[in-house]
């Protein structure tokens, strides 16, 4: 009986976070490392952005609220790039069907091939959901991580006040 009022007190606690999709992380959050092959055929590390407020996003080709992320993402990386804003994209899929998707898209910004459900782990993401977002300010901290579509409200509540 015990076991099951605890059970119950811990879901409980934690059914209001479990639809919310982004989390706050404590300051000086650093990204891991990585080093991916990008589609144009280079390796890329996230170190080549440094100074800039990235916006990685984790997504795929078969995901349909990917697909409907991404046409903002494009949007924002063309108005918000000169101001600093790097979107790069993830792509957790086979690299043909990522090439098809963004050309149909027309994404303007990096996508990095990163197949591994460990990357996607390393930045917070166990369950492996996409689109996945993790946002890196200038300092090159993680300040914001969501796991669903970021839409215009949540861009301009955390991603614009970074590019002031």
């Amino acid at each position: 009986m015990r076991k099951v009022v605890i059970c119950v007190l811990v879901l409980s606690l934690s059914l209001p976070f479990a639809d919310a999709g982004e989390l706050a992380v404590p300051a000086a959050v650093r990204p891991p490392p990585f080093t991916l092959h990008g589609m144009d055929g280079r390796p890329h590390e996230l170190a080549e952005w440094r100074g800039k407020v990235v916006l990685l996003n984790f997504w795929a080709s078969w995901c349909s609220p990917c697909q409907t992320e991404i046409r903002d993402l494009v949007a924002w990386q063309t108005r918000y790039g000169p101001s600093g804003l790097q979107v790069v994209g993830l792509g957790m899929d086979d690299e043909v069907k990522l090439r098809n998707v963004g050309r149909t898209l027309g994404i303007n910004y990096p996508v990095l091939l990163a197949r591994s459900p460990a990357l996607l782990a390393s930045f917070g993401n166990r369950t492996g959901v996409v689109p996945y977002s993790v946002l890196i300010s200038r300092t090159g901290e993680i300040v914001f991580t969501r796991a669903g579509v970021i839409d215009q409200n949540l861009f301009d509540a955390e991603v614009l006040p970074l590019l002031q």
